[in-house]
């Protein structure tokens, strides 16, 4: 898989490369003016043509690629100060080539680095002089000062037209991050859970608008005790999980009881999420605190009136409107003899008895889905096939548009039962 080339890298990359290509005529220009040696053209095709590929190939091949980059800004300000005192200072091109790397060691760097790169520059410059001696040849050609003055030019701008894609792209950024902090500010203001964000000690760095209905100001202050008001029992088992979770760096959920402003105890079931940083432990941890206490109270009164429903001696049958049993209490098996997961899942039909013909039943379900319930008394048969005599009473339970969705029954033993043969078929309907 080939690594993504990083921004700065790719983009020097390609000015570099255009740069150089135009730097290589107007200096090869000079250097034919001059007549001089080979060794001088080898050099300029070597530096202004194979150069640029030699730096990005440096930098692809480094563990940081930008900051290889940025040192190969250094390297250019060093040879073209070289290049500069062997050409005896043509004030032109000297001031191309100085100009252009001290532009891109501001734009990169700063103040500081285009001192830098003057300073890497007279170093070049200092070199070539202590090895060649010094010259000074400040004129040049109309045709070579002409191309220098426009190169300096059109590198100004396009390295400002650089610039200025990059400014834009950071102002998109910035509008973008702007947007979203905006959409998580109005979530996290608006969302009926407590939000918040805490230390590894349990201190307030940030509590969502929510918060406000149940604490008061003072107590959500950043730097405050988060589980201040966290019930007794719960509070250091919060504490400790909030460590762990810090120091895991996994999440954990947790129920909790919350005292409210008005001494309410609220209960919520709280996750603990961990806001990375690189590092353990964890200094900053999310907490999102769901209100389930209407929920814990709907599953109170679930659980007792399923309690009660299995401790009735009346037996009681559920059965889904497509006539599926759903659900039995002990009852229920007591009088038939069927085992709860005997007829669960089973069709309601599968436990008649031919004691009472269908279109008994087609009558009973007629009057439930007309008047809503039915009641009355008929034979019928256990599962051991003793016949005893039962009450029943049907009735519907309709969604909010009205359709059937349950039906339930409920029925008991009418006397004391008999064995044997069938006796007179009876019913009676209320």
């Amino acid at each position: 898989m080939v690594a993504e080339v990083p921004r700065l890298v790719g983009i020097n990359y390609r000015i570099r490369t255009g740069a150089f290509a135009y730097g290589f005529i107007v200096l090869g220009l000079q250097l034919f003016e001059r007549n001089a040696p080979l060794a001088a053209w080898g050099f300029l095709a070597l530096q202004f043509l194979a150069y640029p590929h030699l730096l990005y190939w440096r930098a692809l091949r480094s563990q940081h690629p930008t900051h290889a980059e940025l040192d190969n800004l250094l390297i250019d300000s060093t040879l073209f100060g070289v290049w500069s005192a062997y050409l005896g200072f043509p004030t032109w091109i000297t001031y191309a080539l100085l100009g252009s790397t001290m532009l891109n060691a501001t734009v990169n760097r700063g103040l500081w680095g285009a001192l830098f790169s003057l300073a890497c520059s007279a170093a070049g410059a200092a070199l070539w002089i202590a090895l060649g001696g010094f010259h000074y040849w400040p004129g040049t050609s109309d045709l070579v000062s002409t191309l220098a003055f426009f190169g300096i030019l059109g590198y100004t701008c396009w390295v400002g037209f650089v610039v200025y894609r990059q400014n834009r792209r950071i102002l998109r950024g910035r509008e973008e991050l702007r947007a979203s902090e905006e959409r998580y500010r109005l979530i996290t203001e608006n969302a009926a859970d407590l939000i918040a964000m805490v230390d590894q000690d349990g201190r307030w760095l940030y509590a969502s608008p929510s918060y406000a209905r149940i604490l008061a100001p003072e107590d959500t202050q950043p730097g405050a005790d988060a589980f201040r008001h966290v019930h007794p029992d719960d509070a250091d088992r919060a504490r400790v999980t909030v460590l762990r979770v810090a120091g895991t760096g996994k999440a954990r959920e947790l129920p909790l009881r919350l005292v409210d402003r008005d001494g309410r105890v609220r209960q919520y079931r709280m996750r603990v999420q961990p806001v990375e940083n690189g590092h353990a432990p964890r200094d900053r941890l999310l907490l999102v605190s769901q209100d389930v206490t209407d929920l814990r109270e709907s599953e109170e009164k679930l659980l007792l009136a399923a309690e009660a429903i299995e401790g009735m001696t009346q037996g009681i049958m559920i059965i889904c409107a497509d006539g599926t049993v759903q659900s039995v209490n002990r009852a229920f098996t007591d009088i038939t003899g069927y085992e709860r997961d005997e007829v669960v899942g089973q069709p309601e039909k599968a436990i008649r008895h031919a004691l009472q013909p269908p279109e008994f039943y087609d009558e009973m379900y007629a009057a439930v889905g007309r008047d809503g319930h039915w009641s009355g008394s008929f034979w019928t048969k256990r599962k051991n096939g003793s016949v005893y005599r039962e009450w029943r009473g049907v009735r519907a339970v309709r969604d909010a548009k009205g359709a059937v969705t349950h039906y339930v029954i409920v029925f008991y033993q009418a006397d004391g039962g008999t064995h044997g043969a069938h006796p007179e078929f009876g019913q009676q309907r209320g």
